[in-house]
C-alpha cells in the first residue's frame, strides 16, 4: 500500500522559528496551557511538536488550540489561531469574501474614486492600523490557497493584451521616479487616478489567464507607489490602507505576485518603523521573509533583511542586527539577475546608508558605533545616484545625526545645510519628520554657535515642509 506523501507543516513551523524557541519549549509551553486547562491527561514532547512540524502530523482536539494559546505566549502575546498553524481545515482567519476578485477589484475603485474628490489638504482623523489589528490584516496573503477565477468583462470591453501590462509598468516607473526625486506631495493624486484607470480595465477587459495575472501585478505595483506617495505626503493612514489594497490583489495574481506582495509587506513595514513601532515593522519583515520564501535568492531578500537588522537595532537586539546585516550583504553580493523595478532602488549604496542608519540607532546603547554609523553613511552617499534626491537628503539627515553623537557639532552643521539645500527641492513630510528628531537631538548638545545655528536654519526650514 502507498504511503502518503510527508507534507511539513509549513505555518507551524514559521510561527515557531518567529517565537526563537526550540521544541522542547514548545512542548512545554504547551504543557502549562494544558495544566491551566484543567487537562492532566495530555503530555506533550519535543519529539510530538517535531512531527507536527516535519511530518505535518495534526494534533488531537483540544491540542491544537493549546499550541495556538502557547504560541501566541511565546510570539510576544500575537493572537494566533490553529488556523494560523496550518491547523484548521477552515482557513485563516480573515481571509473570507475580502480576499477574493470581485469585492479587491471594488474596493480599489471605491477607494480611489472616494480619494480623488477629497480635500487631501484637510488631515484624516483615522488612525493606522498597528499591533495585531495590522498583522491581522496583512497576514491572509501568507496563505495563498489558490486563485479565484479572473472576473468576466463588462460592457463594451476592451482586449488587452501583455503589451498593454509592459505601458502600464513603464508609466508606473516613471511615477515611481518622479517620487524619488520630488516626494510623494506633487504627484500622488496622479498615481491614483492611473490606479483607478487600470482597475477599471481589469474589471472591464477581455484578456488571457497569463495577461489577467499579470495585470494584478501591475494593479498591486501601483498600488504601492500610490501608498507610498500617501505615507510620504504625511497621510499614513491612507498611505497604509493602498499598501493592503496592493496586497490584496498581489494575491489575485497568484505565484506570479509573490515578488510583489513582500515588496508591499516591506513598505507596510518601512511605514511602521517610520512611525516608532519597530516591533510591528519586525512582525511584518518577518512575514515577508516567510511570504517570500521560495522565491530566487536576491535583491528582494537582501532588502528584507536589511530592513530586519533596522527593526532589530530599534528593539536593541544589537546581535540580531548584525546577523540580519550581514545576511543582507551576502543576498546583494550573490544577486546577479535584473532586479525587478519595485527592487532595484536596494543597491549597496543603500545597504551601506541602512546599515550605517542600525549602527547610529545602536549607538544610542554604544556610543562608540557612531564612528561605524559615519563610515558606512559617507560610503553609501558616495555612490548614491544623483536623482534619489529625497534619498540623500534622508542620507545627510542620519550623517548630521551620528555626527552628533560621536561628538562633531561642526560636522553636523555642515551636513545640515546640504540636508536643507536638498530638501528645498521636494515636497515630503518624512523628510520634515526626520529634521524634528535632528533638532530634538541638538538640544541635548553642548549649546555652541554651530549648534545654535543650526537649530535655529531647521526651525526655519520647518514650516515650510509642514505646510507641503
Amino acid at each position: 500500500m502507498t504511503q502518503p506523501a510527508v507534507r511539513p507543516n509549513e505555518a507551524l513551523a514559521y510561527w515557531v522559528r518567529a517565537s526563537g524557541a526550540s521544541y522542547s519549549q514548545v512542548a512545554a509551553a504547551v504543557g502549562r496551557v494544558t495544566v491551566r486547562h484543567g487537562r492532566q491527561d495530555i503530555q506533550t514532547d519535543s519529539s510530538r511538536v517535531s512531527r507536527w512540524i516535519n511530518k505535518g502530523e495534526r494534533p488531537r482536539h483540544p491540542v491544537s488550540a493549546y499550541l495556538a494559546e502557547a504560541l501566541s505566549g511565546l510570539c510576544h502575546g500575537r493572537v494566533l489561531t490553529p488556523a494560523d498553524l496550518g491547523l484548521s481545515g477552515a482557513g485563516p482567519r480573515g481571509r473570507g469574501d475580502a480576499w477574493s476578485t470581485r469585492p479587491v477589484v471594488a474596493a480599489i475603485l471605491d477607494t480611489t474614486r472616494s480619494n480623488a474628490v477629497t480635500d487631501h489638504h484637510t488631515p484624516s482623523p483615522a488612525l493606522p492600523l498597528s499591533g495585531a489589528r495590522l498583522v491581522d490584516a496583512a497576514q491572509p496573503w501568507l496563505h495563498l490557497q489558490g486563485v479565484d477565477p479572473l472576473p468576466p468583462p463588462g460592457r463594451p470591453s476592451t482586449r488587452l493584451g501583455l503589451s498593454d501590462v509592459a505601458r502600464i509598468e513603464a508609466t508606473t516607473e516613471a511615477f515611481r521616479e518622479l517620487d524619488n526625486a520630488h516626494g510623494g506631495g506633487l504627484s500622488r493624486l496622479a498615481v491614483v487616478g492611473q490606479l483607478q484607470h487600470v482597475t477599471q480595465l481589469v474589471r472591464t477587459g477581455t484578456y488571457t489567464e497569463e495577461t489577467g495575472r499579470a495585470l494584478f501585478v501591475a494593479v498591486a505595483e501601483l498600488a504601492s507607489v500610490a501608498g507610498w506617495m500617501t505615507h510620504d505626503a504625511g497621510a499614513h493612514s491612507m498611505g497604509q490602507h493602498y499598501l493592503l489594497l496592493g496586497l490584496q490583489a498581489a494575491e489575485q495574481a497568484g505565484p506570479d505576485g509573490a515578488g510583489i506582495g513582500g515588496h508591499l509587506m516591506n513598505c507596510l513595514a518601512r511605514q511602521a518603523n517610520h512611525l516608532g513601532r519597530p516591533q510591528d515593522a519586525l512582525d511584518l519583515v518577518q512575514a515577508a521573509q516567510y511570504g517570500t520564501r521560495k522565491l530566487r535568492p536576491g535583491r528582494l531578500r537582501a532588502l528584507l533583511c536589511s530592513l530586519e537588522a533596522r527593526s532589530h537595532a530599534a528593539l536593541g537586539h544589537i546581535g540580531e542586527m548584525t546577523r540580519a546585516n550581514g545576511a543582507a550583504e551576502h543576498a546583494l553580493t550573490d544577486d546577479t539577475g535584473e532586479a525587478p523595478s519595485w527592487a532595484a532602488w536596494f543597491d549597496l549604496a543603500e545597504y551601506r546608508v541602512t546599515a550605517g542608519v542600525c549602527e547610529l540607532i545602536a549607538a544610542e546603547h554604544d556610543p562608540a558605533r557612531a564612528a561605524n554609523a559615519i563610515t558606512l553613511i559617507e560610503q553609501g552617499t558616495a555612490t548614491r545616484p544623483p536623482e534619489r534626491v529625497r534619498s540623500r537628503a534622508f542620507d545627510q539627515i542620519a550623517l548630521a545625526r551620528a555626527h552628533i553623537r560621536a561628538g562633531q557639532p561642526d560636522a553636523a552643521d555642515a551636513v545640515t545645510t546640504t540636508a536643507l539645500t536638498l530638501m528645498g527641492t521636494i515636497t515630503s513630510t518624512r523628510v520634515g519628520d526626520r529634521l524634528r528628531e535632528l533638532d530634538a537631538e541638538l538640544a541635548h548638545v553642548p549649546d555652541t554657535s554651530a549648534t545654535a545655528d543650526c537649530r535655529a536654519r531647521i526651525r526655519e526650514a520647518l514650516p515650510a515642509s509642514g505646510a507641503a
